[in-house]
């Protein structure tokens, strides 16, 4: 098993399609090992981009064993997101998860009534009393309807295994403020990340770590533009934020999953849109996608060879 701290550049890869909604197990085995050695610190199958909430718990098993064997060798920890409904389907995979082989562990709030604070508790304190691996809890009240307080993920911070928090905001100030509390009051050394495309891309903040769905698509460009706000190269993230604009532009005018899909084929990775009911992104939007990486892809390797 990797040390897995959820810092650096945290890839998210999606889940390939066959056509009929199938699991391509055998193109999710070539991306995650490309993946592997393209630059990140660590990849995460089964988060939003991974299409966990699709996937049965066979399918998400499948999903791990595979990811992790094709990141054999390569020295990047392979995490797994195991939101789900209940806290007894949280435990499945979390189970599932770590006989899998995963090196550390995700967690959102996730229910179809929002939960509160007590409940999401309950939550982590159960599933990091029941598994040895990292625990990195997730704020994502885009999808949740809830919207972590830095108090609550702070004093988390404190159970044994829970090594990180991987949080968001409304603003690039929003962010900060949230950012400078949670150091407040957290154990020293928890590992506060950034996620959010926008955020992202428009804050660059030097955050411990940067969570991102298209980073798993374009690692090395992600790496680098990561690199220049490490190394304070004003000018290198200046560069990186007007390279990825038009790209960016692009994606939030779609389905976020349906175009980080046909984003990922445009880069080389085997795969049919996501499950339905999700449609695809119009064939006019991908033409439009693969321009703006063609114009990207001057600023770095081209990943897809």
């Amino acid at each position: 098993m990797l040390s897995m701290t959820f810092t650096g550049l945290v890839a998210y890869p999606i889940t390939p399609f066959q056509p009929g909604g199938r699991l391509d197990l055998e193109s999710l085995e070539r991306y995650v090992r490309r993946l592997s050695r393209s630059g990140v610190d660590s990849v995460v199958v089964l988060g939003n981009s991974g299409s966990f909430a699709y996937l049965s718990a066979d399918e998400r098993a499948e999903v791990v064993r595979v990811a992790v064997e094709a990141a054999r060798g390569s020295g990047v920890p392979v995490g797994a997101e195991i939101s789900a409904m209940t806290t007894r389907e949280v435990l499945d995979m979390a189970y599932a998860a770590e006989n899998g082989g995963a090196d550390g562990l995700v967690l959102n709030p996730l229910s179809y009534i929002p939960l509160v604070s007590q409940e999401i508790a309950d939550q982590v304190e159960t599933v990091a009393a029941a598994v040895s691996l990292p625990l990195c809890v997730y704020n994502n009240p885009t999808t949740t309807g809830f919207s972590y307080p830095v108090e609550l993920a702070a004093e988390l911070s404190w159970l044994e295994n829970v090594n990180a928090f991987k949080d968001t905001a409304g603003s690039p100030a929003e962010y900060a403020q949230r950012r400078a509390r949670f150091a407040e009051l957290a154990e020293p050394g928890t590992a506060h990340g950034v996620s959010g495309e926008r955020l992202l891309h428009e804050a660059a903040p030097d955050a411990a770590g940067w969570h991102s769905g298209i980073a798993a698509v374009l690692p090395r460009q992600y790496a680098a533009f990561r690199a220049a706000v490490v190394e304070g190269d004003e000018v290198a993230v200046h560069t990186w934020q007007a390279a990825l604009a038009p790209l960016l532009e692009i994606l939030r005018q779609e389905r976020p999953l349906s175009s980080l899909y046909a984003l990922a084929e445009v880069c080389g990775v085997s795969t049919a849109p996501p499950r339905r009911p999700l449609l695809p992104i119009p064939s006019a939007s991908r033409q439009r996608l693969a321009q703006a990486v063609e114009e990207l892809l001057d600023e770095a390797p081209d990943e897809r060879s």
